[in-house]
C-alpha cells in the first residue's frame, strides 16, 4: 500500500474523536489513540502493556469478556453499551464496538475496540426515568410505577397462588400542619414519613406516594391477614413516634386500610377500592 496513504490513516487513527483501543489475544493493550487518552485519562505510555480490564469496572470485567468473545466467534463483531472506569476512579458509560484483527495468515492476532462516551446521555435517560416513575419530593415510587408493580404482582400471584396485601395510608390532619407550619415544613414531614415507611418494609415490598399525604404499600408473599395486622401495628408505631422537624417536635397519627389478595379483590380497581374504604373506616374510628 502507498506509504502516504498509510501515514494518513495513522494520523486519522490518532485524531479520531472516538477512543480506539487495540489489544492482542491476551487482552494486553498494544495501541492507543488520543481519543482514548481523553476518555480514560491514561497517556499512551501508561496504557500500552496494561490489561484492557483496567478500563472496565471490576465486577463487569468477566461478563464483558464473555460477551465479547461469544459475539465475535458467532457474528464476527460485538457492540453494546457498558460501564467504563476512568483513571481517576470515576465510572461512566460508553457505546462500544469490538472487531477482530487478523494477521497475514488469516489467523486472529488481536482486537480493535472503538468506544464513544455516552455518560451524559445515560444520566439524562436516568433523570427522565426518575421523573416519570418516582415522586419528586420523597423519591419513592409514584402512582404510575405503583400501578405497574401492582399489575405485575397480580399476575405473579395468580400464577403462584400466593397472597399479598395493599395498604392505603393517610396522615391524619396533615392539612392542619401545612396551614399552621407552612408547606416547606409539611414537605419535610412527608419526606420523614416516607423514610420511616421504607425502613419498616422488606426489600421486596414497595412504598409509593400517590398524592398529598397518601401513601400505598405493597406487601408481597403475605401468608394471612394476621401478618398484615402485625405489619400495620409496626407501621403505626413507626409513624406515631415523635417527629423532629427544624428542631420542632410534632406528633403524627395515621389511618391505615388494607386489601388482601385474592380475598378482597383480584384487580387493581377492586383492591384500591377495598383498601380505601377500610382506610376511611379506620379514620372514622
Amino acid at each position: 500500500m502507498n506509504l502516504d496513504i498509510l501515514k494518513q490513516r495513522a494520523k486519522a487513527f490518532d485524531y479520531l474523536f472516538d477512543a480506539v483501543v487495540v489489544t492482542d489475544l491476551q487482552g494486553i493493550i498494544t495501541d492507543w489513540n488520543k481519543g482514548s487518552e481523553d476518555l480514560y485519562g491514561y497517556s499512551k505510555d501508561e496504557a500500552i502493556g496494561q490489561c484492557v480490564n483496567i478500563l472496565h469496572v471490576p465486577e463487569d470485567s468477566e461478563r464483558i469478556t464473555f460477551e465479547v468473545i461469544s459475539a465475535v466467534e458467532k457474528f464476527g463483531k460485538w457492540s453494546g453499551e457498558i460501564r467504563m472506569l476512568h483513571k481517576n476512579g470515576d465510572i461512566g458509560w460508553i457505546e462500544s464496538m469490538c472487531v477482530p484483527i487478523y494477521g497475514s495468515d488469516e489467523q486472529m492476532v488481536g482486537a480493535l475496540g472503538i468506544n464513544r462516551d455516552i455518560t451524559n446521555r445515560i444520566k439524562e435517560t436516568e433523570r427522565l426515568e426518575q421523573l416519570a416513575h418516582y415522586d419528586y419530593l420523597t423519591k419513592v415510587p409514584n402512582r404510575f410505577l405503583l400501578l405497574e408493580r401492582l399489575k405485575h404482582l397480580i399476575s405473579q400471584s395468580e400464577r403462584s397462588k400466593s397472597h399479598f396485601a395493599l395498604l392505603f395510608i393517610d396522615l391524619d390532619d396533615f392539612k392542619v400542619i401545612n396551614d399552621t407550619k407552612g408547606h416547606v415544613f409539611g414537605d419535610l414531614v412527608l419526606i420523614e414519613a416516607a423514610t420511616r415507611l421504607k425502613k419498616t418494609l422488606r426489600h421486596s415490598d414497595t412504598v409509593a406516594r400517590i398524592g398529598g399525604d397518601e401513601f400505598v404499600l405493597l406487601l408481597e408473599n403475605v401468608a394471612d391477614k394476621n401478618n398484615v395486622s402485625k405489619m400495620i401495628q409496626t407501621i403505626n408505631k413507626a409513624l406515631n413516634r415523635e417527629f423532629i422537624i427544624n428542631n420542632e417536635r410534632i406528633e403524627i397519627n395515621c389511618s391505615i386500610g388494607f386489601a388482601f389478595y385474592p380475598e378482597d379483590g383480584t384487580t387493581t380497581d377492586s383492591l384500591f377500592t377495598t383498601a380505601d374504604v377500610n382506610m376511611y373506616k379506620a379514620k372514622g374510628r
